[in-house]
């Protein structure tokens, strides 16, 4: 009932309206709470001056979800990707011919790359995955409903005040991961 109680204080009000069971064995165990449907991720990749963009389609945004564990100190994000999409970032980010290993960067630790990118969520307890790097994500967008502003989208731009960003990384399933970063995510929202 946690999470009841934190979806609740997250969405200004409105109480969730069901609960998803989501059968990951590496994400961490108990509630996680949805701050909303994936719709955009924007990342900076290294020598780019503009961001690149992820968009979710309809069916992918509607099965994709941005949560955060209220039982992580600083109320860790993750990524919960609808099949389709996952199966996108596996070609895109991890079967890429041009790369070794399919990508970019070469594939390392969740950890190894969080304590990389530095801030408060450069700690040990990220699952024991091996993800190559995508970018910096500086922006998230979502849908969801809260009280007093209806179903509406969010963009929440990352190190904003006090960086830094978050890195964004593929594993070999297409599932991506939030990694490092300054981020909280409190009631009133994603902060940083």
């Amino acid at each position: 009932m946690k999470g009841k109680k934190s979806y609740t204080n997250w969405h200004w009000g409105i109480d969730p309206k069901h609960v998803l069971e989501w059968d990951d064995p590496d994400y961490p165990e108990g509630e996680l709470v949805e701050c909303g449907r994936l719709v955009e991720l924007h990342i900076k990749k290294p020598g780019q001056s503009k961001d690149t963009i992820i968009r979710l389609n309809r069916k992918e945004g509607n099965g994709s979800h941005l949560v955060f564990d209220p039982e992580h100190p600083n109320q860790r994000l993750y990524i919960l990707s609808h099949p389709d999409f996952a199966k996108r970032m596996q070609q895109t980010h991890r079967k890429n011919p041009d790369f070794k290993g399919g990508s970019e960067f070469r594939v390392m630790p969740l950890a190894d790359i969080a304590k990389a990118i530095g801030g408060r969520h450069a700690t040990r307890d990220y699952p024991k995955i091996n993800a190559a790097p995508i970018g910096i994500l500086t922006h998230v967008v979502y849908a969801t409903e809260k009280e007093g502003d209806g179903y509406s989208q969010y963009i929440h731009e990352f190190g904003e005040e006090v960086g830094p960003p978050p890195g964004l990384a593929a594993d070999d399933k297409g599932r991506l991961w939030i990694v490092g970063g300054n981020y909280t995510a409190p009631t009133p929202g994603i902060t940083d």
